[in-house]
């Protein structure tokens, strides 16, 4: 009876060892998984789905505000070619290893083939070229909907981030709260003002003014600033305005962008523009309410971790006042 129940003791203790192994063992399985990383992640391409390979080492670039967050995730080395002639100020300290593949709007072909991307991030100043670029490599265009601007805006960036596994993606989320926070800031305090904003372009000596719809919606919708009575034509260039027609609208504040300014062009006009004397009448700059975007930011890039906090700063400038 005794070397019974010694048997019956010893298989007791296998039985709860080995229940104890497998637990273990589940329970490493199920770490395991939740921390597994993805291996191919499926991005928007305007209309179209493309399915990519994730952590992607040679990535081309054409879309700046892409730049700006795959640097700000910390992957920046993975940057292999970019258009590098008319970088905004705020992109000029990339790494030398970034080879030149034309311009914003004509990529080189040749220059981007031989540089066998992973992946090829292109922008809709290149969409004439998507085809070409398709054959080289799986590419992708992240796009902005100026009726939805910061909510496509965050999802691109997600997108962007979710290429580079759970890490970039936490970052990322922690960037966008941090955003957030700094667009209600600035929408409160639009919310609480009466003030109503005009948006100028200048480009070669010209003007042209812009609605709340327009490429500028992201001050509007997003940042809250209440546009003029005045009916503009939404258009990509914008409706042509005289300092007559500026000094009509009398907007309590002026948001200004200098293109010729971001494209390198003749900007010697630029300063009779600011001193016409019309232009002087007006309530904005008697009051000290004109803010002058920077021009290569707001022109050239955008949509970005990093661009979008610079643009929020441009404008937070003047409110603070």
């Amino acid at each position: 009876m005794k070397k019974l129940l010694a048997l019956f003791s010893l298989l007791a203790v296998f039985i709860l060892a080995a229940c104890g192994q497998t637990a273990k063992t589940d329970g490493a399985t199920t770490q395991a998984a939740a921390t597994e990383e993805k291996s191919e992640v499926t991005l928007t391409n305007g209309k179209e789905d493309v399915t990519v390979k994730t952590n992607p080492k040679k990535i081309v670039v054409f879309d700046l505000g892409v730049a700006d967050t795959i640097r700000e995730l910390g992957f920046v080395g993975n940057i292999v070619g970019m258009p590098l002639k008319t970088l905004p100020t705020y992109l000029k300290d990339l790494p030398s290893s970034i080879q030149p593949t034309g311009s914003m709007v004509e990529p080189d072909i040749e220059a981007i083939a031989a540089l066998e991307p992973d992946l090829i991030i292109a922008s809709a100043r290149t969409i004439k070229f998507l085809d070409q670029l398709k054959g080289i490599a799986p590419t992708v265009i992240f796009s902005v909907d100026q009726k939805d601007y910061w909510n496509s805006v965050s999802k691109n960036i997600r997108s962007v981030a979710s290429l580079f596994g759970k890490e970039a993606e936490a970052k990322a989320e922690e960037e966008i709260n941090t955003l957030e926070a700094s667009i209600k800031k600035v929408a409160d305090m639009n919310e609480k003002s009466n003030n109503k904003a005009l948006t100028l372009m200048l480009n070669e000596g010209k003007m042209s003014a812009f609605g709340a719809d327009s490429r500028f919606a992201f001050l509007y919708q997003s940042l809250k600033f209440k546009a003029t009575d005045a009916k503009i034509e939404d258009s990509k260039h914008g409706q042509e305005m005289s300092f007559e027609g500026i000094k009509e609208i009398n907007p309590d504040t002026i948001i200004l962008l200098n293109r010729t300014l971001a494209i390198g062009g003749d900007n010697s006009n630029a300063d009779t523009v600011l001193n016409n004397a019309l232009f002087k009448e007006t309530k904005a700059v008697k009051n000290n309410r004109v803010i002058q975007l920077t021009s290569d930011l707001w022109y050239l890039s955008g949509g970005g971790l990093q661009s979008t906090k610079l643009m929020i700063e441009d404008v937070q400038k003047v409110l603070k006042k």
